[in-house]
């Protein structure tokens, strides 16, 4: 009986640890932040940031006075939408008189100005630009962060709305870090006015991306801290991160893909683009690596390279 008992009391006590990492881990990574955040961050990343080359900061200045000077020069409309259940989401828009249309999605804790030299790129290639704040960040409501996988949903909301301003939209999507997850991820449901897409540091799934984060920064197993984490966040957020998988999402893609990553990324680890990219079976597909790039550094650490990829793969499909 003793024995049964202490059986029993190291059985409850381990769930009730389980519990209380799962709730911290939930809320560290899904609940909206404040403000920007690098918590989520691995200090070598942080690190290859602050070590940054002269030529890095250079490409990084000018891509910053680009986004300035785009802001202070373009047209730009706020738009909404609402999301399937009922949140509303801000966007920048940038119109520029054309058929051709850019959605550009920001990363994890991120915000809409943070696209803005992709936004100014892609306005002198004639495109009518869409910089939304996906929900929970920025402008758009929402308590609990899609990961991608809702945020897929809410693009599809974008594209409507787009659609419906102009029937014969030809639409790019780019999204970058959690963006470029959302856009693969949308890339599986085949939108009609899609016509191309470009992942940029995505990860494989959101499963994936929580049990390397939970090794790399806080050293702990998936199990059973992670199935506990993903019950929490399917009561409260609605979705379960085992689905929430952009490779399952590609293996439907028929839509062109150009899949772009860090060579040295030690967040979303660069061998996540090669999952990605072979799970890709159907239409078009391409990739770039970038040398020496950190997370979400392809466009700074090699600004011209990054974007005559972009501009040459658009080509081949008249975009």
């Amino acid at each position: 009986m003793t024995v049964l008992i202490a059986v029993i009391v190291i059985l409850l006590i381990i769930g009730l640890l389980t519990y209380a990492v799962g709730s911290f881990f939930m809320s560290v990574a899904i609940v909206r932040k404040k403000k920007p955040s690098d918590n989520f961050v691995p200090a070598d990343e942080k690190t290859k940031k602050a070590q940054e080359g002269e030529r890095t900061k250079q490409n990084r200045t000018m891509l910053d006075k680009r986004a300035e000077e785009f802001l202070e020069n373009a047209a730009n409309i706020k738009a909404e939408v609402f999301s399937k259940d009922h949140l509303k989401l801000s966007a920048s828009f940038f119109p520029n008189n054309s058929s051709k249309y850019a959605i550009l999605i920001h990363g994890y804790t991120g915000s809409r100005k943070e696209m803005m030299s992709k936004a100014s790129v892609f306005h002198s290639w004639g495109y009518n630009v869409l910089v939304p704040d996906n929900r929970a960040h920025g402008e758009s409501e929402g308590k609990y962060i899609g990961m991608g996988w809702l945020d897929k949903d809410d693009i599809a909301e974008w594209i409507d709305w787009i659609a419906e301003q102009n029937p014969k939209a030809r639409i790019v999507l780019l999204g970058v870090s959690m963006g470029g997850a959302a856009v693969m991820m949308a890339a599986g449901d085949n939108h009609r006015n899609v016509e191309a897409v470009i992942d940029d540091c995505g990860y494989t799934s959101v499963w994936d991306i929580f049990a390397d984060e939970l090794k790399s920064l806080y050293h702990l197993p998936a199990f059973p801290i992670l199935y506990m984490c993903n019950a929490m966040i399917r009561m409260k957020a609605g979705y379960d991160i085992k689905q929430a998988s952009a490779v399952k999402q590609l293996n439907k893609a028929i839509i062109p893909i150009l899949f772009i990553h860090g060579s040295d990324d030690n967040f979303v680890k660069t061998n996540m683009v090669y999952e990605n990219y072979d799970a890709k079976t159907q239409g078009d597909k391409d990739i770039l690596i970038v040398k020496e790039a950190g997370h979400a550094m392809a466009e700074i650490e090699d600004p011209d390279l990054y974007y005559s990829k972009i501009k040459d793969f658009l080509a081949k499909y008249d975009l």
